[in-house]
């Protein structure tokens, strides 16, 4: 099986037991659900989907040599996400709490589905692969980096320009595995990863109006539920589908609500005078870098990403982000 992947160029995936996995319609699924909902449906910018990123995942786990069954549990870690990604989690459960709606979802979903059962003919234990925390390469914790953590930041930065295709490859030239951990060997590479990752939080994916989609936009959801133009089943189906079907509603207040989403919307942070206050995830890395002898954290090598972060840090002390919201002439 041939794929081109926008960080990893052309690749060959060879498994037979993998190819079944990706075939099955459950990982098709998540070819119409993307990364950002607002990102790509609206800003038109990061046109990255589940499917690309759970692909991206297992390509980077596969590359440093992560075991069989890690690189399945990276495959798949995606795959019950919902329609329109996290808007689904303001939408049900009114903001983000530490968990998202699509992980509670995760196991009854992969059973349904079936994929459950073809994980289990392959030799695999379905509920195990969904214990990310059994598997330190593909996910961990703040500020470490993790296959998911490198893989969609990378992503996000060449399809919006952050980073060029040869700083994405320098980054991943410059990535090891010490002691079952990421470890870059250099400053500059970590550096380059890590300033853009700063970049992306503080200007997408922690941006005013991102933040303004997702809750807005979570609202507009459950209007559509109360009113039966939406039910429980389109959550899993994809992004094309649910939008398509607000677009064909005859209900006057969606129709309204969807054409505000338009380049007359201003939303910028306001610490003085906010006209809504929404909560704000704060994400920030400070990966390991190897020194030597020694492993140190990027901020204790580099006087630079130290300001950056900690300039950042006193600017957002609270997990709160009040914005003004207005149409412009």
């Amino acid at each position: 099986m041939k794929i081109h992947d926008i960080v990893w160029s052309e690749q060959i995936i060879e498994g037979k037991d993998v190819i079944r996995i990706i075939k099955h319609p459950a990982m098709q699924r998540i070819k119409n659900i993307w990364i950002s909902a607002y990102g790509y449906l609206f800003d038109m910018k990061r046109n990255a989907t589940r499917y690309d990123h759970s692909l991206g995942v297992y390509l980077l786990l596969r590359h440093f040599g992560a075991s069989k069954e890690e690189q399945v549990a990276g495959l798949i870690h995606d795959v019950s996400h919902t329609a329109l990604s996290h808007v689904s989690t303001y939408a049900l459960q009114g903001k983000y709490t530490g968990t998202e709606f699509h992980e509670l979802e995760q196991e009854k979903f992969i059973f349904e589905s079936g994929l459950g059962s073809l994980l289990s003919d392959l030799g695999y234990n379905p509920s195990e692969l969904l214990h990310s925390e059994k598997y330190s390469f593909l996910e961990n914790n703040l500020p470490d980096i993790c296959a998911d953590r490198l893989d969609y930041a990378l992503r996000d930065s060449l399809h919006l320009q952050i980073l060029s295709k040869q700083q994405v490859d320098f980054v991943l030239e410059n990535l090891k595995i010490i002691n079952k951990e990421f470890i870059f060997k250099n400053a500059d590479a970590a550096f380059t990863y890590s300033f853009a990752f700063y970049l992306l939080n503080l200007m997408h994916y922690g941006s005013p109006a991102e933040a303004h989609f997702n809750n807005d936009f979570g609202e507009l959801i459950k209007y559509a539920v109360k009113k039966g133009v939406l039910h429980e089943k389109d959550w899993f189906s994809d992004d094309v589908k649910v939008i398509n079907r607000l677009k064909v509603s005859s209900d006057k207040k969606i129709k309204k609500w969807l054409s505000s989403y338009n380049n007359k919307l201003a939303v910028y942070e306001d610490r003085k005078n906010p006209t809504k206050v929404f909560p704000k995830k704060i994400r920030i890395v400070d990966p390991k870098v190897k020194i030597g002898n020694k492993i140190k954290r990027l901020t204790e090598i580099s006087e630079v990403y130290s300001k950056i972060i900690n300039d950042y840090k006193k600017t957002h002390k609270e997990h709160k982000l009040p914005v003004t919201i207005f149409y412009k002439d």
